[in-house]
């Protein structure tokens, strides 16, 4: 083996070694989150995570960095599961099925993370600015889904539809029902549905 071989493979595993600290760290975030903890410091990452708080500090330079980066990796989660199949075709009622389905299983998957970016976007700009974007995306997404009766009526009302079935879907609305109302994950789904069927049909 070269000398040059020999550096790369060096190189390559302090990458991995690195990489799997952070993943570490985010992976504690995550359970800190689930555990109702919406404001971790990095120390307390640190320890929870067995890395020297020297080594947190090298991969972020402060608290709201770790929250961005424990953010990102849940998008990447919801990114697969806010998927939906031939957006914006077959009857009314199966895609109201379809994106019910797919938005209860989104919240069941990161609400706690939700709650956290909710929570953080008052003291972080860049998380903010986040949580902006997915609620655009999610807006953007039911408009496609629900184009078909979105398609013909008046500017206004037309709006007014969005902004109702907007609201309804959002993660805000869906942890209200399941969280603070207490349905069940069927319970919700049956009141998202006459919710959307009243609004569409």
């Amino acid at each position: 083996m070269t000398n040059t071989e020999d550096i790369t493979e060096v190189l390559d595993g302090r990458q991995a070694r690195r990489q799997r600290n952070i993943d570490a760290v985010l992976d504690v975030v995550l359970e800190m989150f689930a555990e109702e903890a919406m404001f971790p410091t990095i120390e307390q990452a640190a320890t929870r995570s067995g890395l020297s708080l020297r080594s947190l500090y090298r991969y972020f330079a402060d608290p709201g960095e770790l929250l961005e980066a424990v953010i990102k990796r849940s998008d990447e989660i919801g990114a697969e599961l806010s998927k939906l199949h031939s957006i914006g075709q077959g009857p009314l009622a199966d895609r109201v099925e379809a994106f019910i389905s797919m938005r209860l299983t989104l919240h069941e998957a990161t609400a706690p993370i939700f709650r956290a970016t909710l929570v953080n976007a008052t003291r972080h700009p860049r998380i903010r600015e986040e949580l902006t974007r997915q609620r655009n995306a999610m807006r953007q997404q039911f408009e496609r889904q629900f184009e078909a009766e979105l398609r013909g009526r008046k500017p206004a009302q037309r709006e007014s539809i969005a902004a109702a079935g907007d609201l309804l879907t959002q993660l805000e609305s869906l942890d209200y029902l399941r969280r603070h109302r207490q349905l069940s994950a069927a319970e919700a789904h049956s009141a998202l549905t006459a919710g959307l069927l009243a609004l569409l049909d």
